[in-house]
Formats: C-alpha cells, sequence, structure tokens
C-alpha cells in the first residue's frame, strides 16, 4: 500500500472514531444518533462557549463593582446612582449588564424585578446574593454598604478558592487531552508502519466493531475524567 493508501484510511479511521465519539455525546444528551451533525451543532457550541466566556467574565469583575457600589453608598450617594457610576466605569461586560439594569430602572420598572432580570440574564449565585442583599435593603432598611462589603469579601475568598482548585485539577485535565489524543497518535504511526495490517480494521465487519467499541470507550473516558477533575465551589 503506497503512501496515499495509508493516508486514506488514517482519515477513514479517524472519521470512525469521530462518528463513535458523536454517538457517545448524543446519548449522553439524551438526543437521538441521527440529529448529530456538524451543521446543527457547531452554532450552539459557539454560543455556549461565548456564553460561558462572558460569565466567567462577569463574575471576575463582579466585586470590584460591589466594591465601587458599596464605596458609593458610603460616599453618601445613593442607590440608583451607584448602579449608574458602575454602568458608566465599569469594564463590560458587567458595565453592559448594569446598564441594561438601569435603562428598565428609568422605565419604571422597580429595583426589585429588575435584579430578577438580571438574574435570569446572569444566573449565578453571586448575582442572587446581590439580589437578596438590595431586596431586604429596600423592604427593611439596613447597613447596605456594610452588607456588600461582607459580600465582596466573601466572593474574592471564593474565587481565590477556585483559583486554587483549578490550580490542582490542572495537571487531570491535561493527562484526559493527552489520554484522549494518545490513541489517534498511535493509529496514525501503526497505519505508517503496517498499512496492510491496519487497513483490516475498515475492510472485515470485525475491525469496524472494533473500531467502533475503542471510540464508544474513549468517549466515555474522556467524559469520566472531566466529571472528575470538575469540582463545584
Amino acid at each position: 500500500m503506497d503512501g496515499a493508501s495509508a493516508a486514506f484510511t488514517i482519515v477513514n479511521f479517524t472519521a470512525a472514531a469521530l462518528a463513535a465519539l458523536g454517538l457517545v455525546n448524543a446519548l449522553l444528551s439524551g438526543r437521538k444518533a441521527q440529529r448529530f451533525s456538524t451543521h446543527q451543532r457547531i452554532p450552539p457550541a459557539w454560543n455556549r462557549w461565548q456564553h460561558q466566556r462572558r460569565r466567567k467574565a462577569f463574575i471576575r469583575q463582579f466585586p470590584d463593582a460591589l466594591q465601587a457600589l458599596a464605596s458609593g453608598l458610603r460616599a453618601g450617594s445613593n442607590l440608583s446612582r451607584g448602579l449608574e457610576s458602575i454602568a458608566r466605569h465599569q469594564p463590560a461586560p458587567v458595565a453592559d449588564e448594569f446598564a441594561h439594569l438601569i435603562h428598565r430602572q428609568r422605565l419604571g420598572e422597580p429595583i426589585e424585578r429588575s435584579l430578577d432580570d438580571l438574574h435570569a440574564r446572569i444566573p449565578t449565585e453571586e448575582v442572587a446574593l446581590l439580589r437578596s442583599a438590595i431586596t431586604v435593603s429596600q423592604q427593611v432598611g439596613g447597613d447596605l454598604a456594610g452588607t456588600l462589603d461582607e459580600l465582596v469579601s466573601t466572593l474574592r475568598e471564593r474565587a481565590a478558592v477556585e483559583e486554587r482548585v483549578q490550580a490542582l485539577t490542572a495537571m487531570g485535565r491535561m493527562q484526559g487531552r493527552v489520554m484522549t489524543l494518545l490513541p489517534f497518535a498511535i493509529a496514525a504511526m501503526l497505519y505508517v508502519q503496517q498499512p496492510t495490517l491496519m487497513s483490516r480494521l475498515f475492510t472485515e465487519p470485525m475491525g469496524l466493531a472494533v473500531v467502533a467499541l475503542a471510540g464508544i470507550m474513549m468517549g466515555l473516558a474522556a467524559w469520566s475524567i472531566r466529571r472528575i477533575v470538575s469540582i463545584d465551589i
């Protein structure tokens, strides 16, 4: 078998393995295997990645925004002006979200409903805590600036713990990526060295079954490693 045939066989092996991984993903997500297609999967995956990226940036900037709000309240500013200051002076995406909140307030919406809308757009525990703190302050009074200071301290401590967990699990995530890609590299090397023998994986039913089983096992292994190294704080 010449080099072109070996390359063609490698492409076939990769396609079969990817198809098996796609089947595992479809089964785990509760969808039918025939709905797995590139045109259906790439846009939602891109949107999810963009949403997660924006959410992480918001959480990272959120403590600084709350600290600025607490400082403004302590200096004599009211809540509305403090929120406007966040929308004007903080970076995106925090500024964008608070600008939307201010816009809804200017249309006559109560602060509680505006905060509910913010939590619906950014469904995080941090936003829920801010909503609770402001709602309680509006209903029964209290030192909102002091409450925000305590909330900022808690969020920063939590962020520090999450960074440490990410550092401790970085090796596990890297090992998962290596173990997922290693079979493809080994298969490519074997195809170059023994193209006739390895081509039987795609010319015999038993070989196709082995490829499918290997792809399913690789998908389950990658999913298991991801679950192990994903720790919620």
